[in-house]
């Protein structure tokens, strides 16, 4: 079974979290039909899942934010700014 090791991304930068997953994944393996081996494919796979909840997590605290100011005030415009961090998120995993 392939070990994956978690990286805490919660206090690190995008350019920090790159890195690190770098050195985990190592040398990327190839099997004789030049795909990636069974390995690399999970090791690549979870990272790239990991980095896409890290780019949104900065999206959610400020749409957080904008919502907010609305709260309670004015429901349609708490309705767009919450629709617009559905279509943000949506953008960020692109």
């Amino acid at each position: 079974m392939t070990k994956i090791e978690e990286i805490d991304f919660a206090s690190m930068s995008e350019d920090e979290f790159v890195n690190q997953v770098v050195e985990k994944i190592g040398d990327i393996k190839k099997n004789e039909n030049k795909t990636l081996a069974k390995d690399s494919f999970i090791k690549i796979f979870k990272y790239t899942g990991d980095f896409a909840k890290l780019r949104s997590k900065d999206i959610k605290s400020k749409a957080q934010v904008d919502r907010c100011e609305y709260f309670g005030v004015d429901s349609k415009k708490y309705l767009e700014a919450l629709q617009k961090t559905v279509q943000d998120e949506e953008k960020a995993y692109e």
